[in-house]
């Protein structure tokens, strides 16, 4: 067993057994508009849409001290004046058993103290802005047993940012109160240029013996959050705070077990538009039964949604990660505008990300084709009518967001993900589907790609290449900015790849114009990409300035030599020749690796843009400042595999799967979750190196599972139909995935009789051969079995 927690794959569950994780290591509970995010200690916060703008309940993350409270508490207290919490925290109180078991939308935590065993699942339904706490207490001793539980949280404002900005005047814009009727503490906070005015709820499922409202009056005097004085007590003070205070729910219930007897009950901590519809909720979650068959439906949901790819592989930590984790974690942070987590605080301003969001979206294509559909169809009215897509918007108000800088890529990436869409789909008229530029006249989604190609192929460099503007990709690469006709390299390879992706769906509707401009633009790039100017003798310069200095990603340089993104996209976009491909890669490995991944760049930066210079940056090989950048390690993995280079290109894929790095590292060295992806490691010079920083969003988590099951495993949708083209270690002898696609099962087994990467022997389907690697398509509904053999 490992220090802190084990996988149980069967239930699709991470268990942790250990109180003490090196962070919080925490799940995600969600619907559409309703998220509570739960660590191992019962720490979180639930929010209404967005963390920023409709958070319910205080949380302190790593950031303060105590890390990783409040949360969803509950404190049971014995006749004799013991007090326990299921979740360990924030009594500490050692218990006989504990463990807390995240799965896939809920979390469960069971513990045992002197004979009265515990089980708490928290989860959120899926139709309901509800986080549900279902209690279930079974007395194991010969003689009766008198319990006291008090559930509490402590309600944060709406408007995140007002808690630490304005909390002296705030407060007294709430009111929170206990609410007969409804057997619920109620929160309304009424600051009146805040949005959105939601009424929140603390509810319990059984008969209320008290309650409290105020802080104040919970804690006591002398009391702590360990503590409480009215839980030292053993009864709350039914204290109200009508005119705002210290708003907190606190629920009491009186608990009487027979010998053997379990009892069930319902916490729900919740919000509604209105009182009404609270009220309808609260009634609703009475009944334990309404309770089970909701949990149920969750799971159902996440069963489903994962059903899509399943894979049975050799390797079963990526089998685990691919099957399990990866895809449920693509869900979470494809609704990276709820970005909180155990170390992100959530943004101050919320809404969708052009650039972002599109590459999210790349997974939702196969795993939620609808939901993927109907967000790219927003980016696309999110378009200026001159090609250029606002950095990011509020789709709840329909407008564009503030940035602070322009993002130059932001066309390049909705045309991958259309391409991915329309392969899915093999929906060829969502090509010609009318969406209205921002404001402007409706376009054809083809002309909408067109148009941002255009607008960035329209303002080049010195170099013939696109100007960065302010940022590419990388976005640390603004304070490099000097006079804003600075070129990037990588955004011109990424141009070339888009325009080959625009030219195959241009040609299903014969459009001349779009693909006699892509191969000019094709052209036009691959020559400049490999002049004297861009190429720096071993490999792909990354940011050249206009005037006459040392570029980024030169070996003139004394840091910032070379840059991991203009090697990789070099070989993904076809514009390193033959002979430049292998090479730049493989100079890649020789300078940029580290036992935990490819560096973004070396060496890393001690002052900016020289060492002589302050530095204005992360510390040096934290992050974008020479660290291990996962996201644009995928990019490598990608390349490795363009190349047919299987062996390589899984060792760098295994090198960033968390259970893997976990494992590996050791926990307490990379001290994020096992089962979730980590978006950095830091590398040398810092003494930290192998540490991991942020888990659950990054760009990273479905690039790792687009790489994984398209380009490794080889299975991947194109505009003719299901692709087969693995690119894996020679070491393996078979392996099977089953793959959702357009309604139909297709059941792969593949086997590697010559232990080979990559080539296609032969494939049969149902029994009979067919030509080429593409599966043919099949009715919906059905089964199909292929045969693969590799050589």
């Amino acid at each position: 067993m490992e220090r802190y927690g084990h996988f149980d794959d069967k239930n699709k569950e991470y268990v942790i057994h250990e109180h003490f994780t090196p962070n919080p290591w925490i799940n995600f509970l969600a619907n559409n508009d309703f998220t509570a995010i739960i660590s191992q200690a019962g720490g979180g916060a639930a929010f209404y849409r967005e963390a920023s703008t409709g958070r319910l309940n205080r949380y302190n993350q790593v950031h303060s001290v105590p890390i990783d409270r409040p949360g969803y508490y509950i404190y049971f207290r014995e006749e004799n004046g013991k007090v326990w919490s299921p979740t360990f925290e924030p009594v500490r109180t050692p218990l006989d058993k504990w463990n807390c078991r995240h799965g896939l939308g809920y979390s469960i935590f069971e513990a045992s103290l002197d004979d009265i065993d515990s089980q708490v699942t928290y989860f959120v339904p899926r139709d309901d802005n509800t986080l549900l706490w279902n209690i279930k207490l079974t007395n194991n001793r010969d003689t009766q047993a008198k319990l006291t539980s008090f559930s509490f949280v402590e309600f944060n404002f709406l408007l995140a940012i007002r808690q630490s900005q304005y909390w002296h005047w705030c407060r007294f814009y709430t009111s929170t109160t206990f609410d007969e009727q409804m057997n619920a503490v109620t929160y309304d906070y009424h600051v009146y240029e805040d949005q959105p005015k939601i009424k929140v709820f603390l509810s319990s499922s059984i008969k209320t013996d008290g309650f409290d409202c105020d802080r104040n009056s919970f804690i006591g005097r002398k009391g702590t959050l360990d503590m409480p004085d009215s839980v030292a007590d053993g009864q709350l003070k039914n204290n109200q705070l009508p005119g705002g205070g210290f708003p907190v729910g606190a629920l009491q219930n009186d608990i009487t077990l027979e010998p053997s007897e379990t009892l069930e009950f319902t916490i729900a901590l919740g919000c509604e538009n209105d009182w009404a519809a609270a009220g309808e909720t609260i009634l609703k979650y009475q009944d334990i039964n309404t309770v089970h068959s909701e949990l149920e439906r969750v799971k159902a949901y996440w069963n489903e949604y994962n059903g899509v790819f399943q894979a049975d592989l050799p390797d079963k930590d990526m089998e685990r990660i691919i099957n399990i984790w990866n895809p449920y974690n693509c869900s979470i942070s494809f609704n990276r505008k709820k970005s909180m987590s155990a170390m992100t605080t959530g943004k101050e301003k919320g809404g969708i990300q052009s650039r972002d969001t599109s590459q999210d979206a790349m997974s939702m294509v196969s795993l939620n084709t609808p939901l993927a559909k109907n967000i790219l169809e927003m980016i696309y009215s999110f378009q200026k009518d001159n090609g250029e897509f606002f950095g990011c918007f509020d789709p709840d108000i329909k407008q564009p967001g503030e940035m602070h800088a322009v993002r130059s890529d932001n066309g390049v990436w909705p045309v991958y993900t259309t391409y991915l869409y329309v392969s899915e789909t093999l929906e060829y008229d969502f090509l010609n589907k009318e969406i209205p530029y921002y404001k402007a006249e409706n376009a054809t989604v083809l002309d909408h790609m067109y148009r941002g190609l255009k607008h960035i192929g329209s303002r080049r460099g010195k170099n013939n290449l696109p100007l960065i503007i302010d940022i590419d990709w990388n976005d640390n690469l603004y304070i490099f900015k000097e006079d804003g006709k600075e070129e990037s390299v990588m955004l011109a390879q990424q141009l070339v790849y888009a325009a080959r992706l625009l030219i195959e769906m241009a040609e299903i509707n014969n459009n001349e114009e779009i693909i006699s401009f892509c191969r000019q633009l094709i052209e036009e790039m691959t020559t400049a990409l490999n002049s004297e100017g861009v190429w720096d003798g071993k490999w792909y310069k990354r940011y050249i300035y206009s005037a006459d200095k040392p570029a980024l990603g030169s070996a003139e340089r004394q840091e910032g030599k070379i840059f991991l993104n203009a090697q990789s996209w070099a070989v993904i976009s076809g514009t390193a020749p033959e002979n430049r491909a292998e090479s730049c890669m493989d100079e890649a490995a020789k300078n940029l690796s580290t036992p935990f991944g490819l560096k973004l760049f070396t060496p890393a930066f001690t002052g900016i843009p020289e060492p002589s210079d302050p530095l204005y940056n992360n510390g040096p090989g934290i992050r974008e400042n020479g660290g291990v950048f996962h996201h644009a390690h995928t990019f490598a993995i990608l390349a490795e595999t363009f190349l047919k280079r299987g062996d390589t290109a899984y060792k760098y894929y295994r090198q960033v799967l968390p259970n893997v790095a976990s494992r590996e590292r050791g926990e307490d060295k990379y001290i994020n979750e096992p089962y979730a992806i980590s978006s950095t490691t830091i590398a040398d010079p810092d003494m930290r190196a192998g540490e991991g920083d942020m888990s659950w969003f990054s760009g990273t988590v479905t690039w790792m599972y687009y790489v994984g099951t398209q380009y490794i495993l080889g299975v991947r949708p194109c505009l003719k139909g299901l692709l087969i083209d693995p690119c894996i270690p020679h070491e393996w002898d078979e392996y099977s995935v089953r793959r959702k696609y357009n309604g139909v099962y297709y059941n792969i087994h593949f086997k590697n009789p010559e232990h080979v990467s990559s080539g296609i022997k032969s494939i049969i389907v149902d029994g009979q051969p067919v030509a080429g690697n593409i599966l043919p398509n099949k009715k919906s509904g059905q089964d199909v079995m292929v045969e693969v053999v590799l050589g």
